[in-house]
């Protein structure tokens, strides 16, 4: 079924057909109801790709992400989805599995697409050069990337800074005096502010503070509290671990040398996870607001897209949730 037929079928002419699914131009109400009635029973699809292709514009946005699987990455990509749908806007989700050459090719898909913006979680620490040259609207999300060189960028982080300050300082009201930090092996934004901010903190008080860097997973919290334990034989009273995902697997290495939480030793994490509310004992964490991501990057992207300007970076705030792994005050 083409548009010539539709209009065959309605009595009216092609140019009719087509103000009226595009909602443009004069078309009588008697017959705008009439085409749209015979569209919706022959089930007549518009070619978007064409027509996106001829005027150069699309309702699509398209969403890079380094691991759908990761909580934080599915709340956030859901609370998007929702709210550019309210917008009139539809996503194409793309997931990396953190891998750059996976990010370069859904760039090049979305790009041939014709997207109208890019919500992005890069592997990378620059901004890709093909998107510069797309000169669409960006957004970065859990990202910080310092480019003037793109007009149209918003980079959306939680505090990160804050969050490792202040882990520091409720282990240190607690009583903590030796803090191990886990931080990511990568190096990416968000874990290594906080690892930074963290021992930054524990300088300016006089707490001593180790780091150890693991692939991000329970197994590399596992694995780096075994070896601390048996290996390097770590004197630390306190830990805070860069990831809820690495606290999980602390608390098992920890749990399976008997040492008491939080008694012997305090664990603070980062994310906010549900897991973590059910691991044990369970776990006193930072969280990060995944669905205030979600919506301010969708607000970002509309704002931009009606030539507004936005914020260059955008700090959401955190929810310190205290549970059982840290001495009550």
């Amino acid at each position: 079924m083409n548009i010539d037929e539709i209009a065959k079928i309605a009595g009216v002419s092609k140019s009719t057909v087509s103000r009226a699914l595009n909602n443009s131009g004069y078309v009588s109400a008697k017959t705008r109801s009439r085409v749209l009635d015979t569209i919706q029973e022959s089930g007549y699809r518009r070619n978007l790709i064409a027509r996106n292709l001829r005027s150069k514009k699309s309702n699509f946005i398209g969403l890079i992400i380094p691991d759908i699987a990761n909580e934080f990455f599915s709340l956030f990509a859901k609370s998007l989805e929702t709210n550019l749908r309210k917008a009139d806007f539809a996503l194409f989700l793309c997931n990396t599995e953190e891998k750059i050459e996976n990010e370069n090719f859904y760039l090049d898909s979305l790009l041939d697409n014709q997207v109208q913006a890019i919500v992005l979680t890069s592997t990378s620490h620059q901004i890709p050069k093909k998107i510069k040259y797309a000169k669409i609207p960006i957004v970065i999300a859990d990202r910080f990337i310092e480019d003037t060189s793109v007009l149209e960028m918003c980079c959306i982080t939680s505090d990160n800074r804050y969050g490792g300050r202040r882990a520091v300082d409720e282990l240190f009201r607690r009583g903590a005096k030796k803090l191990l930090v886990i931080a990511d092996e990568r190096h990416m934004y968000g874990t290594e502010v906080r690892m930074k901010a963290a021992c930054e903190r524990a300088q300016e008080i006089d707490v001593s503070a180790e780091v150890r860097f693991a692939h991000v997973s329970a197994f590399g919290g596992y694995d780096v509290i075994v070896d601390a334990l048996t290996k390097e034989h770590l004197d630390f009273d306190s830990l805070f671990c860069t990831t809820d995902i690495f606290a999980l697997g602390a608390l098992r290495a920890l749990v399976e040398h008997h040492i008491r939480i939080p008694e012997e030793i305090q664990v603070i994490g980062f994310d906010g996870i549900e897991l973590g509310a059910f691991s044990n004992p369970p776990l006193t964490t930072f969280k990060q607001d995944a669905i205030g991501m979600g919506k301010a990057a969708a607000d970002a992207i509309v704002a931009m897209l009606h030539h507004e300007t936005v914020q260059h970076h955008k700090l959401l705030p955190l929810e310190f949730v205290e549970r059982s792994t840290t001495l009550a005050q």
